[in-house]
């Protein structure tokens, strides 16, 4: 609440900075108009701030500041913002590009209109002709670009509450209608948004849950499509929340909260799976709407556990290997599959690796969608976790939205048993995209909350050179004193990562950008080597909170045949045996090779 009555109060004085958690592309640079306000005014060079100004998310804050302080400056201020915007900054052709492209005015018109109900306003009759224009601009509004854009979906959102608040039945009808086609073709069957990004699933999923909630509210029956749809995207989300209810950061995101958005799931869906990844009352957006009894039902809902940990989300390639769902279990994300729109980055075989609650890998983020350097640098396959061959990735950048060459994800599968989960995915790219072709394949075992095990095998006939990068959370430090392994520490853990001889590791620093227009950078280490033929590298990483530290052993096992009694080659198969002091030993295999035979290494 602290930070919705610091952005109220800016705007009481006509003051902006677009830094709320769920603002698209933040800012925390503020800007003042003295007097008359610039609707398609460009702060620097990013016309990112303009589709944040034009979306008039500080109406809302206004209207809820009023309910919060009973102060009437707020509302009166937010019911000038509209008058003011309609006056100066009306629809034409010119402003389609500023102040009235599609998706920012269906995000205005809702939270004008969201805002008219928390202030308990009828709207007069030139605000509701404002409504009315945004309406039929939103009704024109239909391409096959918006069938496949998280534009289309969220617009349609607003053409179907700005329909509903005005009672055009007709135009509702036509915004569900089109929203229900765009399923079809967003939500891919594992329940993620196409365009590979947790920040607009976030977005396309808080769209249909607006029009669930206003649909109650007008007494809409709405198509059962739309609601199963919105199940599957809060089913995905809970999914792939990382420990501390936060999304990944992928592709184009920011990171960001979860509970609220799931939250508003839980409850327009009546789902009480959902809580485990909720907060224990209502969140602040719903919290000004509903009553006080619907607020203590929600409160007094029982936590129904979900029926999974590890979630495979196999048609979108994202597959998450967990131990639990409290703050302190460990979670790995794997990308496996495809790139997704222009939002998508160049992030096959990319892993984040959270450790007892903490980040240890992580991604890059993306900073800007201006055509810079720094964008660039953060889409490229360098800035992921990942493996490069020939010093190329297989995803070529050719500019802020488009690429002119795509990766090609194999497939991709999860196993998960009891205290162990396994995962495995393969990039085609260098086998299209090279002369010299080679098929990489990345397999995963997670092993309890401490181990998770990276083997990546190389299937090729001539010679290469595979780089490896490891980007490592910005909140600790990592050092390479110690021969043959990598250590990783912060203020909770302690993260060893073992790897094997013929590869040399360099320490850096590169850009690190968790939020839009913010920019650090986090220590990353590449290792590099050349290889003749087929060739394997496995890491093990053994993490342990700092206060609970025990020592961790790792031996290779030798693999042969049962029958044979062959020795297999270390590209073939692979064995290991960790050792956890107190705890009892996990003896590994992999097996990269088919063979008539069973094979056996230690005791298995």
């Amino acid at each position: 609440m602290e930070l919705l009555m610091e952005h109220a109060n800016r705007a009481l004085v006509q003051e902006f900075q677009f830094s709320m958690p769920w603002d698209m592309e933040t800012t925390w640079v503020s800007h003042t108009f003295d007097n008359e306000i610039d609707w398609n005014f460009q702060l620097a060079d990013d016309p990112e701030w303009t589709y944040m100004l034009s979306r008039h998310s500080f109406v809302l804050h206004l209207a809820q500041a009023s309910k919060i302080t009973n102060d009437p400056r707020y509302a009166q201020k937010a019911l000038w913002y509209i008058r003011d915007f309609l006056t100066h900054a009306p629809h034409i052709i010119e402003r389609e590009s500023t102040s009235w492209r599609s998706l920012d005015a269906a995000m205005r018109v809702m939270n004008w209109i969201d805002a008219l109900i928390l202030l308990e306003i009828e709207a007069d009759s030139f605000i509701r002709e404002g409504i009315s224009s945004h309406v039929e601009y939103l009704a024109l509004q239909d391409s096959p670009f918006l069938l496949f854009s998280n534009w289309g979906i969220i617009g349609n959102a607003g053409l179907f509450k700005s329909a509903l608040y005005i009672d055009d039945s007709e135009r509702a009808r036509l915004a569900e209608n089109r929203v229900c086609e765009s399923i079809q073709y967003q939500i891919l069957p594992d329940g993620m948004h196409w365009e590979q990004s947790p920040l607009y699933h976030a977005e396309v999923l808080s769209a249909l849950l607006s029009m669930i909630h206003a649909s109650k509210r007008h007494n809409w029956t709405l198509d059962d499509r739309l609601i199963h749809g919105a199940k599957s995207m809060a089913q995905f989300m809970l999914g792939s929340m990382k420990p501390n209810r936060h999304q990944f950061l992928q592709s184009d995101s920011d990171n960001t909260d979860l509970r609220d958005v799931l939250t508003r799931a839980s409850y327009l869906l009546n789902d009480s799976t959902l809580r485990v990844g909720c907060f224990p009352v209502l969140e602040p957006y719903l919290s000004f709407f509903e009553s006080p009894d619907s607020r203590k039902a929600y409160e007094k809902q029982m936590i129904a556990q979900p029926s999974f940990l590890s979630f495979g989300g196999i048609a979108s390639g994202n597959i998450y290997l967990r131990t639990g769902w409290s703050e302190e279990d460990s979670c790995c994300h794997f990308r496996c599959g495809p790139l997704g729109s222009g939002h998508g980055h160049a992030d096959l075989l990319h892993i984040d690796l959270v450790a007892h609650g903490s980040d240890v890998l992580v991604d890059s983020g993306r900073f800007t969608y201006c055509e810079t350097s720094e964008r660039r640098t953060l889409k490229e396959a360098e800035s992921h976790s990942t493996i490069i061959v020939d010093t190329h990735g297989s995803a070529q950048y050719g500019s802020t939205w488009k690429y002119t060459r795509y990766d090609m994800p194999g497939d991709r599968f999860l196993i998960t048993k009891n205290d162990w989960n396994y995962a495995k995915g393969s990039s085609l790219g260098y086998l299209a995209n090279s002369l010299k072709p080679v098929l990489v394949e990345r397999e995963i075992i997670q092993l309890g909350r401490s181990i998770c095990l990276i083997h990546d095998t190389f299937f090729a006939m001539s010679r290469h050179r595979y780089d490896w990068y490891f980007h490592y959370s910005p909140e600790g430090i990592v050092s390479d004193e110690q021969q043959g392994s990598i250590v990783f520490i912060n203020r909770r853990v302690k993260s060893t990562m073992w790897y094997e001889r013929g590869i040399e590791p360099r320490l850096m620093k590169t850009p690190y950008s968790p939020r839009y227009n913010l920019m650090d950078e986090k220590p990353t280490v590449r290792f590099s080597g050349v290889f003749t033929g087929n060739h394997s590298a496995t890491f093990i990483i053994y993490s342990d909170k700092i206060d609970e530290e025990k020592s961790c052993t790792i031996e290779p096992l030798v693999v042969r045949g049962l029958r044979s009694q062959q020795i297999y080659h270390t590209h073939e198969a692979r064995g290991w045996r960790i050792c956890v002091e107190n705890e009892e030993a996990f003896e590994v295999m992999i097996r990269s090779k088919e063979t008539t035979e069973l094979l056996q290494a230690g005791s298995l």
